[in-house]
């Protein structure tokens, strides 16, 4: 649920492709090349090049380290979403170049700046250039505002000093499975390293999974706990209506429909507590999704709670089939209860 928060609609896969080598002496070897690949390839929707360095901002007797990412910003709208993310501004307005910026709400609370005022940038080459501020991004997390730049990419180019250079590309694709495939194909024709998203954010996959299987576990144990639960209380509903057994036996009932009885009687029971478990879900969720954050998870500072219906459909569905496992055992032994079975042991 977190990548709409991040991601455009249109936007299924964000494919960063750094190059091998040093951050410092981060760049393509043939960027054009890849233009021309990605062009005609049928399953990119967009990509957007990108140069990202190392800078100083100094506003008077402020200053903050940043990392500046030089964009074309029609092209990087089209592949995430950080757009949906201005404040103030728009990234289309470093379109043409000339000197502008858009910084980080951290940096920009730091300098003490706004809109429409002169930030001055070095990187260490020279004199410090003058940009004008002309947006503040604001992504939520503290670390990223305190250190994200965008400025045009032919902006950054001439600061650095490397006309043309390229340090990664960003790819939107058709179908996120792709990515890894993609990835795969692509490392065979160039030195450049290139990344599918799941290998490029390896650590918060493997989160993500770990959170997965103690979801799942947890899951698991709650609906073992309530399948026992049925299974007790259909047990003891079977050994005190023995003898209404013994006389429904008596009057034509066969076993199946015993079987079919108490089989019903454990649904009725499951569906009951599946409904009270929605009812008692969708209140906790809301609980929890009114709980403000000390820090922010996207644009929201509440928890990001998914109202998804399959979730719910799901969860009443397994509900359902972890009753009818637990009533059929109880209810298979009533329908082998016969009336003499029943007279013997009350004898």
């Amino acid at each position: 649920e977190l990548r709409p928060r991040f991601y455009s609609e249109e936007t299924f896969v964000k494919w960063i492709v750094p190059p091998a080598g040093k951050r410092d002496e981060a760049k393509l070897e043939n960027p054009q090349g890849w233009f021309d690949r990605l062009q005609k390839d049928p399953d990119v929707v967009s990509y957007a090049p990108r140069l990202s360095i190392n800078a100083i901002i100094n506003q008077g007797r402020y200053r903050s380290n940043v990392m500046i990412t030089g964009i074309i910003p029609a092209k990087q709208t089209r592949v995430t979403s950080v757009e949906d993310y201005m404040r103030e501004g728009s990234l289309l307005d470093l379109s043409g170049g000339g000197n502008k910026i858009v910084l980080g709400s951290g940096i920009v609370k730091d300098l003490g700046v706004s809109v429409g005022e002169t930030v001055n940038v070095s990187i260490g080459l020279g004199e410090a250039r003058p940009f004008k501020l002309v947006g503040i991004v604001h992504l939520g997390n503290e670390q990223i505002d305190d250190s994200i730049a965008f400025a045009n990419i032919r902006d950054v180019q001439s600061l650095n000093r490397t006309p043309g250079r390229v340090s990664e590309i960003s790819v939107a694709l058709t179908d996120i499975s792709l990515s890894k495939e993609k990835a795969s194909l692509w490392s065979v024709y160039t030195r450049d390293k290139v990344q599918g998203w799941e290998e490029a954010n390896a650590q918060f996959m493997q989160m993500i999974s770990i959170q997965d299987i103690m979801r799942a576990i947890m899951t698991g144990a709650i609906l073992l706990v309530a399948g026992f639960g049925i299974y007790n209380v259909l047990s003891i509903m079977i050994a005190q209506k023995q003898k209404e057994i013994a006389i429904l036996r008596s009057i034509g009932y066969g076993p199946n429909k015993i079987l079919e009885l108490f089989l019903i009687q454990g649904l009725l029971l499951g569906a009951g507590g599946g409904f009270l478990g929605l009812i008692f879900g969708l209140t906790i969720n809301s609980l929890l999704g009114s709980y403000k954050l000390a820090f922010e998870v996207g644009k929201s500072n509440h928890l990001p709670i998914s109202y998804d219906a399959s979730i719910f459909i799901t969860a009443f569905l397994a509900a359902q089939i972890a009753a009818a496992i637990a009533s059929f055992l109880p209810a298979r032994a009533a329908a082998k209860l016969t009336p003499l079975e029943i007279i013997r042991s009350d004898g």
